[in-house]
């Protein structure tokens, strides 16, 4: 798809983002802890935050998918660190090449931001996403463990 257009996220880009929310968490195998409401509030409250970045993927004047993204700094590195917290893209735009468009625009503004890298995560049990991932660059290089409050 190459009329796909790759920009940061604007607040009226929310109703489309907000039906791309509600698909991500209906994919979710773990919805534990995970409130449909709250998520949504999160997401129109990440445009203030000056480490977040929410770039999205329009086809034609709507939302086909948006990928979120944080920065920040670490001890260890020598450079701000890229976490890819949520990506999703509408079903019906799937297997089209959007989800690689929005990681390798994430990719290139953590570059512009200095970064030194960049991570994701993704349920363990999630084969297709690893895979995809890998397909990006991306290696399994650690684990992440978690401990839900």
């Amino acid at each position: 798809m190459n009329n796909i257009c790759i920009r940061k996220a604007k607040e009226c880009d929310f109703p489309m983002i907000e039906k791309l929310v509600v698909e991500l968490i209906e994919a979710m195998d773990n919805k534990e802890g995970v409130d449909t409401n709250a998520a949504l509030k999160s997401c129109r409250n990440i445009l203030d935050d000056v480490n977040s970045h929410l770039l999205i993927a329009e086809f034609d004047g709507t939302v086909v998918g948006f990928i979120h993204f944080t920065t920040r700094n670490t001890i260890l590195h020598s450079g701000p660190s890229g976490l890819i917290d949520e990506l999703v893209v509408a079903r019906n735009h799937r297997g089209l090449g959007v989800g690689k468009q929005l990681i390798y625009a994430a990719i290139e503004k953590c570059k512009q931001l200095g970064c030194c890298e960049v991570e994701v995560g993704t349920e363990f049990t999630n084969a297709n996403a690893r895979e995809f991932y890998k397909s990006c660059g991306f290696e399994e290089r650690g684990v992440i463990l978690e401990k839900d409050l």
